[in-house]
């Protein structure tokens, strides 16, 4: 008896240490989902019903990682200056680096997958994202991006003064990221 009560009385002290190394689940509003090919999770599968938006767009997952901002803001930051065309004079945007964020997932090194609010998609292959310095900024000039402001999360790096985005969708700049894909 005494070692059943021994057994029981350790197994219950290793539990909270076991569970300490899977992320929490956000506190705050998500901002952002990471679906795929990523080695670390804090939700389970799409839910059609909670995750009405994410439904509407066909997407579909077993688990994934939702963000937070104060999560997104934890990670090493990057900032960008640039000027998109829906500003009058370039601004300096900041916001998590892309490659922190995936190897803080433990993602996978393939094509992703980034998807706005409104349906559009941008995809990235494993070379855009470690030669370039994309951030999933956050915000604009200091101000935090809202939406209708391009945010709350904008896929963004600096491009060439004549970079001109073709009709793949390859390497565009994507506003009111809410869902990202690692993998096809």
């Amino acid at each position: 008896m005494r070692s059943l009560i021994l057994a029981l009385c350790l197994l219950c002290a290793a539990v909270p240490a076991l569970a300490a190394d899977e992320p929490a689940p956000p506190r705050d509003m998500t901002v952002l989902t990471v679906g795929g090919m990523i080695g670390k999770t804090n939700r389970g599968p799409l839910d059609a019903k909670r995750d009405s938006l994410l439904a509407l767009q066909k997407i579909d997952f077993k688990d994934a990682f939702a963000f937070d901002r104060a999560t997104l803001l934890s990670l090493p930051q990057g900032t960008v200056t640039a000027q998109p065309r829906e500003f009058d004079k370039p601004a300096t945007f900041s916001g998590p680096l892309l490659r922190e964020v995936f190897g803080y997932l433990e993602a996978a090194q393939v094509k992703t997958t980034f998807v706005a609010v409104n349906g559009y998609t941008g995809w990235l292959d494993p070379d855009d994202i470690k030669s370039s310095d994309w951030i999933l900024a956050l915000f604009a000039d200091g101000v935090p991006l809202g939406l209708g402001q391009q945010g709350p999360v904008w896929l963004i790096n600096t491009r060439a003064p004549d970079f001109k985005p073709d009709e793949t969708h390859h390497a565009h700049w994507v506003w009111a990221v809410f869902y990202i894909k690692v993998g096809e």
